[in-house]
């Protein structure tokens, strides 16, 4: 919140950008940084697991705000000042290069990859140290929550006041070099604990295993159905299944026809 409530009028008044332009740049890093919680998801439940997740995008996270701030401080990696002739009552800007947005692309998709494997882990690993079956360590799961999500909102709080005037009137390097400190802290402090944390085993992700699901189809959209259930693939008991139906026996023609024809016409 620190550096995407404010970067508009960085990209307008320092990288000479225009409005709409900076408007969308700040929209597409907030979307993808919230999109990449999809991503972050699946590589803690199939992979990593929570623990390794948190302390890889949190790195991540934290090399992106310096780097940020870093890219702030440089004259080398922001335009010249604009000239302004009074005379003419014009003002002559350069925008920034293709080079200087590029530092500016890379380090702002370094802190949305790092909130992607963050947002979707943080949460889950915080109730993994909790066993709720436990009255007592229940009790303090609900009080832990209540702080956590108290201090997201005086960060909030500080990040959109405290921060914003840091950043415009001692230097936007400094707002954005806290923001970078504050991630480094936070990752010291993180792996700080490490022996003390729990950890539950991973297992697979709802995501990937709907998307294993549906490459199984369209691998198998050509076989045909048999006319015995016997034959299918099932791994539940008899008493437990579900009985086949010709429900969407319709909705399969219509897809093999659209296949069909789609294939005809390519």
């Amino acid at each position: 919140m620190g550096i995407a409530v404010n970067l508009v009028t960085y990209l307008i008044g320092t990288m000479h950008l225009p409005s709409a332009t900076s408007a969308k740049i700040v929209s597409d890093f907030m979307g993808t940084s919230f999109l990449l919680c999809l991503l972050g998801g699946v590589i803690a439940d199939s992979f990593l697991g929570r623990y390794r997740t948190i302390a890889i995008f949190a790195i991540i996270q934290t090399l992106g705000t310096g780097m940020l701030s870093i890219s702030t401080r440089l004259p080398q990696l922001q335009p010249t000042p604009c000239n302004v002739h009074y005379s003419l009552k014009s003002t002559n800007c350069e925008q920034a290069t293709t080079s200087q947005m590029s530092v500016l692309y890379i380090s702002l998709y370094l802190m949305a990859l790092g909130i992607g494997g963050l947002k979707s882990s943080v949460s889950g690993f915080c109730t993994d140290q909790f066993d709720e079956t436990d009255e007592k360590e229940k009790a303090q799961l609900t009080l832990f929550f209540n702080w956590f999500f108290f201090f997201i909102t005086i960060g909030t709080l500080l990040a959109v006041t405290v921060l914003v005037y840091i950043q415009d009137e001692v230097g936007r390097s400094w707002g954005y070099g806290i923001c970078s400190f504050s991630m480094l802290v936070a990752v010291i402090m993180f792996l700080s604990g490490t022996k003390r944390y729990r950890y539950k085993k991973t297992m697979k992700s709802p995501i990937a295993q709907i998307i294993q699901v549906l490459i199984a189809a369209i691998r198998k959209r050509r076989l045909q159905l048999p006319k015995n259930d016997c034959f299918l693939y099932e791994n539940n008991s008899d008493s437990s299944r579900i009985s086949h139906t010709d429900q969407f026996r319709s909705g399969l023609h219509v897809y093999r026809t659209i296949g069909f024809i789609h294939h005809t016409i390519t």
